[in-house]
């Protein structure tokens, strides 16, 4: 029978303690930094339109967001009241490019938001929405 010494005992607490204390500080690393990721990052895409012209995820579901990349009658829906209420020259073709999103820059500018050029609920709430002949606020459309 093999015996361990005191001081080869301390050694293998002193190596077990070291491999747990680098695991645990490996996880924290992976961890994401509080704050770090916008709060629109939680939000799903907004997928269809509310009202006939709110770009939504679902019925009366206005919380959700569009950006570089996103296509659909949700971003056809931003463009047309973009471009109808705001007065802004851009194509209503469904794709969210840089036409798009220099034009939702624009609007969160003029409403003293953050300029991330993302779409989101502060800026559906600071934009006109095209309503057949006229434009309307946010809250009107609700």
């Amino acid at each position: 029978m093999q015996t361990t010494t005191a001081p080869h005992r301390r050694t293998q607490r002193g190596t077990r303690t070291l491999a747990v204390g680098v695991a645990a500080a490996t996880a924290l690393l992976a961890l994401p930094v509080l704050g770090a990721a916008p709060a629109a990052a939680a939000l799903p895409s907004c997928t269809t339109t509310d009202r006939g012209a709110i770009p939504a995820a679902g019925r009366d579901n206005h919380q959700c967001v569009l950006g570089s990349g996103n296509q659909g009658v949700a971003v056809k829906a931003l463009q047309k009241s973009l471009r109808d209420c705001t007065k802004q020259s851009i194509s209503v073709d469904g794709s969210y490019g840089p036409e798009t999103r220099q034009a939702v820059t624009n609007v969160q500018r003029k409403a003293g938001l953050a300029q991330d050029g993302v779409y989101g609920p502060k800026t559906a709430r600071a934009m006109l929405w095209s309503s057949g002949q006229s434009c309307r606020t946010y809250l009107s459309m609700l």
